[in-house]
């Protein structure tokens, strides 16, 4: 599922690799709901919530800056989520077009 939106590339050699995702800086808006993590909850969860698609996961940690490759949220942490998504999912396909 995470891998969904990665291009299969072939080097000289024939071996092949999945394209590096590019993804666009998330700016805080005026629109944005704020939510505390808690325990067992994960992004892919949270965009299904709010976005109804597990896949859109990226613009939740992208938007908090989670970079460490953790899908959970912490307990107690506060999280932005990004309500007007239509223009970051543009950017993005403009980034991995």
């Amino acid at each position: 599922m995470r891998y969904d939106n990665s291009k299969l590339l072939r080097d000289e050699n024939g071996t092949r690799y999945l394209n590096r995702i590019e993804y666009p800086v998330i700016p805080i808006q005026d629109s944005d709901i704020t939510i505390v993590g808690v325990r067992g909850q994960s992004f892919d969860n949270l965009a299904n919530q709010y976005y109804g698609n597990p896949n859109l996961w990226w613009i939740i940690a992208r938007a908090n800056n989670q970079n460490d490759g953790s899908i959970y949220t912490k307990p107690g942490k506060e999280y932005t989520i990004p309500q007007e998504i239509q223009l970051i999912i543009q950017r993005f396909n403009e980034l991995n077009d």
